[in-house]
């Protein structure tokens, strides 16, 4: 007898017709075989026939036989939206967001939106980290992800603040240049066809050309924070974008035996490098910590913290170049993000120089603080902060009465550890909310209250101190980015750079940060 084969089909053989008599085996060997060759041949045959035999189906028209076994393809992914500028985006309508006190009173608020799952699989059942078209995928950086929809949008996430950030990535994504980086003042060369993103009454929103690192370090942070990486993404595109910028400042990083130049991103021809550096730290910092690509990423960011931690007055904070034995809280405020980022990205430092980094800083910040005001300072206490005298016309047009140092010192204090009841906390904070974000142009005796910087800063800092403050800051936020951004034309998704900082960002700044400050909801998680 021998074994009959159909495809997919094998029929069961009875243990007596292979075991049977010299009779029915001619020549009688199997009789005659060694036990143990005899136990080889049949462990052999029944492997054989298990390595075949996955599913066993019974013949057609055969009696019984085995279930067959039925696996379902894993249900679609949902495809990339494509955006699409004609389409009118959501504006001024906000609603009221939800803030709990308690995690137990936390409540789900959907969005006006259209969601449609998978065939098959219920709203509840979608992974927290599944990006929702339409909507965005609220994911957000690295120190623990705030992945839960719920949360974002009783914080006050919502389809219009989504949608102004979609807008702002695309126009970021048009306007990369072909090395990877965004220019802060040449920015249109990759446009199809001439660019003008200007108009009659902002002008051309060219920023200044020795920032490049910076605005490119400011990019790549709103596309992080929208939940991508270099090498995963949502959409695509936005993963492509973050990877040629990877690779362009790991092109432009200083490489030299000199711990006051190596990791360096850039060169240090401009005064302000610094600020460079800084920003382009904490935005490879971020992908580090997001992706965990260490093969990829591990080095470059090592180098750029150690410079940092090189770079600093011992036991205050940080300025203009190597240890210049002066502290401003600006650049301050940026190696304190870049730090707190690297010191959860794994690179193997010591913790030890992140704490003593972080206590000089609190050191910096308390001198910088009026015992007075409560207002953080500049250089000195309670200064009204740092301002391009000379590029704006006199008297100057911008309100100093929006305190960009004390948002700064409130995010950093909350960042390194000191508690919100903390009495200097509490007072930064009443001091930015007598000046909420508004989009106040200036016009005969009126000054401008248009600073995206304070912005990026004070919803930051607001976010994480939470509360009834909170959700007063983040109504006039939203109302004041989500009505004026830009639509239809090459500057779709932008923001005019009309700001204080806006002649040196350009509109790559203006924009970035715009998107940055949209994205509070889910980009850090609430300490």
């Amino acid at each position: 007898m021998t074994l009959q084969r159909e495809p997919y089909i094998w029929r069961r053989i009875p243990m007596a017709a292979i075991l049977t008599t010299e009779s029915k085996v001619p020549g009688g060997w199997l009789r005659e075989a060694p036990f143990w060759a005899l136990a080889a041949v049949l462990h052999l045959l029944f492997f054989l026939i298990l390595l075949r035999v996955v599913v066993a189906v019974p013949e057609k028209g055969g009696p019984g036989g085995n279930a067959t076994i039925k696996i379902d393809p894993p249900p679609k992914k949902p495809k990339p939206d494509r955006y699409d500028p004609t389409l009118p985006r959501k504006m001024v309508k906000i609603p009221p967001a939800f803030l709990p006190t308690k995690p137990e009173e936390i409540k789900f608020q959907a969005p006006d939106i259209d969601i449609k799952p998978p065939s098959g699989v219920e709203i509840k059942e979608l992974p927290v980290t599944l990006p929702i078209p339409g909507f965005g995928p609220v994911r957000g950086g690295p120190w623990g992800p705030r992945t839960d929809h719920e949360l974002a949008v009783g914080d006050g996430c919502n389809e219009a603040s989504e949608q102004a950030v979609r807008a702002a990535l695309e126009w970021l994504r048009r306007h990369q240049s072909a090395d990877g980086s965004w220019k802060g003042r040449d920015f249109t060369g990759m446009c199809e066809k001439p660019c003008a993103n200007a108009d009659s009454k902002h002008g051309d929103g060219r920023g200044w050309a020795g920032h490049d690192i910076g605005v490119t370090g400011l990019a790549m942070l709103a596309f992080a924070g929208f939940g991508h990486t270099h090498q995963d993404g949502f959409y695509q595109e936005y993963v492509e974008c973050l990877k040629k910028a990877v690779k362009f400042l790991k092109s432009i990083q200083v490489r030299s035996e000199d711990p006051s130049a190596n990791g360096r991103y850039g060169d240090d021809q401009a005064e302000q490098w610094i600020y460079d550096h800084a920003i382009a730290t904490l935005a490879m910092g971020e992908l580090l910590a997001m992706s965990n690509d260490t093969i990829g990423l591990k080095k470059t960011v090592t180098d750029a913290v150690q410079l940092c931690l090189h770079a600093q007055n011992p036991g205050y904070g940080w300025k203009y170049g190597i240890k210049p034995g002066k502290n401003d809280t600006s650049v301050t405020g940026w190696m304190v993000l870049a730090l707190k980022t690297a010191k959860n990205a794994r690179l193997g430092l010591p913790q030890e120089r992140f704490e003593e980094a972080l206590k000089g800083a609190l050191v910096w910040l308390d001198r910088a603080t009026s015992i007075a005001t409560g207002k953080t300072g500049y250089e000195s206490p309670g200064d009204e902060g740092s301002a391009l005298k000379g590029e704006h016309p006199e008297p100057y047009p911008y309100s100093k009465e929006l305190s960009c140092m004390t948002a700064v010192g409130v995010l950093c204090r909350l960042f390194a550890g000191q508690s919100r009841s903390d009495p200097i906390v509490k007072r930064g904070v009443d001091i930015l909310l007598k000046e909420p974000p508004r989009w106040v142009e200036p016009g005969g005796r009126g000054l401008s209250k248009i600073n995206f910087y304070y912005w990026y800063y004070g919803s930051y800092a607001l976010f994480q101190f939470g509360g009834k403050p909170w959700k007063d800051w983040n109504e006039g936020m939203q109302s004041a980015l989500i009505s004026t951004q830009r639509r239809g034309g090459d500057e779709d998704g932008s923001w005019d750079p009309i700001d204080e900082w806006g002649k040196a960002g350009g509109r790559v700044y203006a924009t970035a940060l715009g998107a940055m400050t949209l994205e509070v909801y889910y980009r850090y998680r609430r300490f």
